[in-house]
């Protein structure tokens, strides 16, 4: 953190005003990358709701999210190691879980949503869809901003969230 503070022009102390570990600012840092892009504006905008969710997750799909995917991929790997991030990242996923859950019931409840299917375990499984995406960059590079392949990745969410 003093590094950090240092290279912020900032004092240790104000950087833990706003956040109570490392893990905290990390997951904060991934968090307002990934809501600055376009793409992800763009899927947020109002009126949208879980019918959304496809198209949000075909955005990890291009190339102007590599420093999401990148930063993703290390607060996975300083989760593994730091207890403080791990449970940093616990808890954010169980809000964006929460999140994901609601808008699914929420559009269950419209009938724009199949509604034979469990909210909690659609939205985990879309986490974990999306988590697969994140590991794009090294393990299916030459997919990424592939017009095809995210048109497929929208379709395959659409069908797992029964997208009517």
């Amino acid at each position: 953190m003093p590094a950090i503070a240092k290279a912020s022009g900032i004092t240790a102390g104000a950087i833990y005003k706003h956040f109570k570990s490392k893990g905290e600012l990390l997951l904060e840092v991934v968090k307002r990358s990934f809501e600055s892009t376009p793409l992800f504006i763009q899927n947020l905008a109002p009126g949208n709701d879980a019918t959304a969710l496809p198209r949000l997750a075909s955005v990890y799909t291009q190339p102007e999210l590599k420093p999401v995917r990148q930063l993703s991929i290390e607060v996975h790997s300083a989760a593994s190691k730091d207890c403080e991030v791990r449970e940093v990242l616990a808890l954010s996923n169980e809000v964006a879980i929460k999140l994901i859950r609601d808008t699914i019931a929420l559009a269950q409840r419209a009938g724009k949503l199949d509604s034979k299917l469990n909210p909690d375990f659609t939205a985990r499984l879309f986490c974990i869809f999306v988590m697969g995406l994140l590991h794009m960059d090294t393990l299916l590079p030459s997919l990424i901003g592939d017009q095809a392949w995210g048109y497929f990745v929208l379709e395959r969410v659409a069908t797992l969230i029964g997208v009517r």
